[in-house]
């Protein structure tokens, strides 16, 4: 049977996914996700501040990780339970013929309230949504004098989950008591999941273009090849389980790749080159796929964001804004982020950060983040960060980086 992605889902979903290209360094997550006017370590962000590097850094690496989610109904667990009282259920009811004439109505009484309790649970979870999100990035840099380069793989998606429960069901199952046979394949409960994932891989490229005595300019490039992926799956609420939702599966899986670029520009200013402004656009040329199956698209549009820090010896203080809507699916609306976010130095090789950011477009919830860096001998670095926010809405991030 072939389902279609109606409106009422997508409303649904609206909710658990709106996309944004966070890619989940530790530092910039720490910062209320600011970091486009960082250093060079955060070239991935900006390719221009490749430019903005110590004299004696020859080479970067850095590897992160970060993982985010919210399951504010325990739609997860609640729906394992469900599929597990179903197989009791089941059992019991084929049980029926072997129960002594005298003890059937107390037995019949307790299938019911098995029925009760499934009913309740079904419910419970109906409409009510599950989304996690995930990213890797690697990258390694070599800054220098002339024209600092790098490569760099990132990756970074998200999958949502909603409940669809049909009330038919709870009728279903009550017959099957009086028949004596309940078939699984009657009900009509679902679990619907709906999710994307973005990889790309190339080289990038920074310049310092000006630097005059009062201010710099820097510009940088990214050539990367892409690749979208767009998963959709829809199963019985009696095989509802996370591993259920195979982002493997062909028959779920559709892709589209391409090659794109990325563009940047980092200034700064003052007696002491504390002021800093940053542009970045992203993909610019558009990409999308699409699941016709399900009129189900996901588009990869040209997105803008532009960031100022204060930065001295001690402190930073970064504000972001997005110029324009983040990629997204494009039966839904679309995020559009600010954010805002600081780091205080200690003791030269501890840093502590602290931010926040909110969705313009009052899509996505608002997040508050913290973040610790330990960076000892200014040679090896390890940072991590926690964030939290609105509907339950937790994630961490850790990143490893070392300098030669």
């Amino acid at each position: 049977m072939k389902f279609t992605l109606n409106k009422t889902a997508l409303l649904l979903l609206a909710c658990s996914l709106p996309s944004h290209a966070d890619n989940f360094s530790a530092k910039r997550a720490g910062q209320g996700f600011t970091a486009i006017t960082q250093d060079f370590t955060a070239a991935i962000s900006n390719p221009a501040l490749l430019s903005k590097y110590d004299n004696d850094d020859d080479l970067y690496f850095s590897l992160n990780l970060g993982v985010m989610g919210a399951d504010e109904f325990d739609v997860i667990d609640t729906g394992e339970n469900i599929a597990d009282n179903i197989d009791i259920l089941e059992q019991d009811i084929d049980n029926i013929a072997n129960v002594p004439v005298e003890d059937l109505p107390a037995y019949i009484d307790g299938l019911n309230q098995q029925v009760d309790v499934i009913a309740a649970d079904l419910t419970t979870i109906d409409n009510k949504l599950v989304n996690a999100r995930g990213g890797f990035n690697v990258q390694v840099i070599i800054p220098n004098k002339y024209f600092s380069f790098g490569m760099f793989a990132n990756q970074y998606g998200r999958i949502g989950v909603a409940a669809d429960y049909d009330q038919a069901d709870e009728q279903t199952m009550r017959d099957a008591i009086d028949t004596g046979n309940l078939n699984t394949d009657d009900l009509n409960s679902e679990a619907l999941g709906v999710g994307y994932s973005v990889a790309e891989a190339g080289l990038m490229f920074g310049y310092q273009a000006i630097n005059h005595v009062n201010y710099e300019l820097s510009v940088g490039a990214k050539l990367k090849y892409q690749r979208l992926d767009l998963f959709y799956n829809r199963i019985s609420v009696t095989d509802f389980d996370d591993d259920e939702f195979d982002l493997t599966d062909d028959d779920n899986l559709t892709d589209e790749t391409g090659t794109n670029v990325d563009l940047g520009m980092y200034a700064a200013w003052g007696d002491k080159r504390q002021w800093h402004f940053a542009l970045v656009a992203n993909n610019l040329l558009d990409q999308s796929v699409s699941l016709a199956s399900q009129n189900l698209s996901f588009a990869l549009d040209t997105t803008a964001t532009a960031g100022l820090s204060y930065q001295n010896d001690w402190l930073t203080l970064a504000t972001e804004i997005d110029l324009t809507d983040r990629e997204h699916f494009e039966e839904l609306t679309a995020s559009k982020y600010a954010s805002v976010g600081m780091e205080l130095r200690l003791y030269e090789h501890m840093q502590f950060r602290l931010g926040a950011r909110t969705d313009l477009n009052d899509n996505d919830a608002d997040i508050y983040t913290v973040g610790l860096g330990l960076s000892p001998w200014d040679v090896v670095s390890f940072d991590i960060a926690g964030f939290t926010g609105d509907n339950d809405n937790v994630g961490a991030a850790l990143q490893i980086g070392v300098k030669i």
